[in-house]
C-alpha cells in the first residue's frame, strides 16, 4: 500500500494544476465555513436589536450541534463537492491522455494494483476534507459555545465520520466517471450533467425511492442541518430536522461505494488500457 501511495505521490508532487484545484476547493471550503459566521456578526453589528442574531450564531455554531451542521455545509449536493470530483476527474484522465496507465502496466503494475492507488488517492482527499472541516468546526465551536464539556464536545461528533463517508463514495463516483469516459471535458460535463438529471428523474419515481438514488444516497447521511431553535415548530414553521444517523442511510451509502468499486474493477480486468 505504501509503495503504491509513493508512486502517486510522484506523480502528483510537480502536477501544478492538481494542487492549484486543490488550493481553490480549500479557499471556497473555508470561504463558506467562516462566511456564515462573519455575515451574521455583520448583521448583527447593522441591527439594533443584534441579541437575536448573537444568541441565533451561538446556537448554530455552538457544540454539539457545529458537527452537523457544518458537516451539511461543506456536503451539500453539487456544491463545494464537486470542485473535489473534478480533481480527482482530471488526474485520472491524464494518466489515460498521456498513458501512463499503459506505462505503469508495461512496468509490472498489476490491474488491481491500480484501482487501488487510485482509490487511496480518493480517500486522502475525502480524509482532508474531513480534516479541514473537523478543525474548523473545532475552532468555531470552542469560539461559539457557552458550554465546553467533554459531553458536549462529542455529542454529535458521529456526523463527521458519516461526511468522510459522503465524500468518499462521490469520489468513488468520479473515479468512475473518470476511468470510464477517460477525457477530461467530457468527464466533467457528465457530472455535472448528472447533477441536473438526477432530481429530474427523482421527480417522477414515488417518494419512498427517492433515497435510494445514487447522489441522494450519498446526501441522505447527512440530509439537514439541526438547532435547538429548529426543532420548535408552529403551524408556520413545521418541518422536520434530521435527529440521528441512519444505519440504514450509512449502509445504503456503502453499497453504492461497494457497486462502484466492483464495477472499476471488473472493468479494468477486462477493459485493453
Amino acid at each position: 500500500m505504501i509503495r503504491l501511495l509513493q508512486i502517486e505521490w510522484e506523480k502528483l508532487k510537480t502536477y501544478r494544476a492538481f494542487w492549484v484545484m486543490i488550493g481553490l476547493y480549500m479557499f471556497i471550503l473555508l470561504s463558506i465555513i467562516f462566511g456564515l459566521p462573519a455575515v451574521l456578526d455583520y448583521i448583527a453589528a447593522q441591527s439594533d436589536d443584534n441579541a437575536i442574531v448573537k444568541a441565533f450564531k451561538s446556537i448554530v455554531f455552538n457544540f454539539p450541534d457545529i458537527w452537523q451542521n457544518i458537516a451539511y455545509v461543506a456536503s451539500m449536493r453539487g456544491f463545494i463537492k464537486i470542485i473535489l470530483a473534478i480533481i480527482v476527474v482530471i488526474f485520472i484522465s491524464n494518466e489515460f491522455s498521456y498513458l501512463t496507465v499503459r506505462t505503469n502496466i508495461l512496468s509490472g503494475m498489476s490491474r488491481t494494483e491500480f484501482l487501488l492507488g487510485k482509490l487511496q488517492i480518493v480517500f486522502l482527499l475525502a480524509l482532508l476534507s474531513t480534516l479541514v472541516v473537523f478543525l474548523s468546526g473545532l475552532y468555531l465551536g470552542l469560539t461559539n459555545s457557552p458550554i465546553k464539556t467533554f459531553a458536549a464536545f462529542t455529542g454529535k461528533m458521529q456526523y463527521i465520520p458519516a461526511y468522510l463517508l459522503e465524500v468518499f463514495t462521490y469520489l468513488t463516483f468520479a473515479l468512475l466517471v473518470g476511468i470510464l469516459i477517460r477525457k477530461t471535458g467530457f468527464s466533467v460535463v457528465i457530472l455535472l450533467l448528472y447533477l441536473i438529471i438526477e432530481p429530474i428523474i427523482q421527480y417522477y419515481l414515488p417518494d419512498q425511492f427517492d433515497k435510494y438514488l445514487p447522489l441522494n444516497a450519498m446526501n441522505h447521511v447527512i440530509w439537514t442541518p439541526n438547532t435547538s431553535l429548529m426543532q420548535i415548530k408552529t403551524p408556520e414553521f413545521d418541518m422536520d430536522f434530521q435527529q440521528f444517523i441512519s444505519l440504514g442511510d450509512v449502509g445504503i451509502c456503502l453499497m453504492y461505494a461497494a457497486i462502484f468499486i466492483g464495477i472499476l474493477y471488473f472493468y479494468l480486468q477486462k477493459k485493453d488500457l
